[in-house]
């Protein structure tokens, strides 16, 4: 099989909760974007980076950046890292905070809906995000990028998430972990 049919072939019994299509790198970047709970992970080579929805009593870490809020910090795998050390990195990085207690979630698979750019050097025209779950534990503001993208990460209780903006895609997470609570 060929990497197209290897992810078909892991996607073929699996039904996202939400799909959309998006526009990434100023709008020259089409996707296909869809989302999975799920408790299975596609292949490694095809991941590009790690999500998570970072939980604390009955409330989400929510974040605030120059184009809205969001609830999935997270970000690209460094050489050489696990899932888990990009997980507690990035969270870290983006919200000050370090988690325990993590599981997976599911995963995003985001396909290039135009030909491969020249010198592109990621995982084309199929990559995936793993999404995570996991505690607060402790925040240490020092741990946080101040010149990253994130400007402001505060505890918002679950009741309160629609009024933010959230995309339906991620409060679809917040649904399914609900049913489980």
């Amino acid at each position: 099989m060929n990497r197209s049919e290897d992810i078909q072939a892991f996607l073929s019994d699996k039904i996202p909760f939400h799909e959309t299509e998006t526009l990434w790198a100023n709008g020259t970047m089409p996707l296909r974007v869809c989302y999975f709970c799920s408790d299975e992970q596609p292949s490694e080579q095809f991941v590009t980076s790690v999500r998570c929805l970072v939980l604390q009593n009955d409330s989400v870490l929510a974040l605030r950046n120059r184009k809205g809020n969001h609830i999935l910090p997270g970000g690209r795998r460094e050489e050489g890292e696990s899932f888990e050390q990009t997980l507690r990195r990035e969270v870290a990085e983006e919200t000050g905070w370090t988690v325990e207690s993590i599981s997976r979630l599911g995963f995003i698979h985001l396909e290039h809906l135009k030909p491969k750019p020249p010198g592109f050097q990621f995982p084309y025209p199929h990559f995936f995000q793993i999404v995570y779950t996991a505690c607060a534990s402790k925040h240490v503001p020092d741990l946080m990028c101040y010149d990253d993208y994130e400007e402001e990460a505060t505890f918002v209780p679950i009741s309160e998430l629609d009024a933010l903006g959230i995309s339906e895609a991620e409060l679809g997470y917040v649904r399914y972990i609900k049913k489980g609570i």
